[in-house]
């Protein structure tokens, strides 16, 4: 009885372990999103102020 209560205390510790990284995990996931999303936002609106044709198809198309 006392190493069937022993082992239920070690998956009860590894139970907590596990939960406590995924939570960690869990949210560093949600930051890196948020910091994708937020660099994804800033590249569109950069393309979108040089217009379709991209920053340097105007030098080319002068040349």
């Amino acid at each position: 009885m006392y190493w069937f209560l022993l082992f239920l205390g070690v998956v009860a510790v590894w139970l907590l372990v596990l939960a406590l990284l995924a939570r960690r995990l869990w949210g560093q996931t949600k930051a890196l999103t948020r910091e994708l999303v937020t660099a994804q936002s800033k590249l569109d609106d950069a393309l979108s102020q040089t217009g379709p044709a991209g920053p340097g198809q105007d030098a080319r198309a002068r040349a």
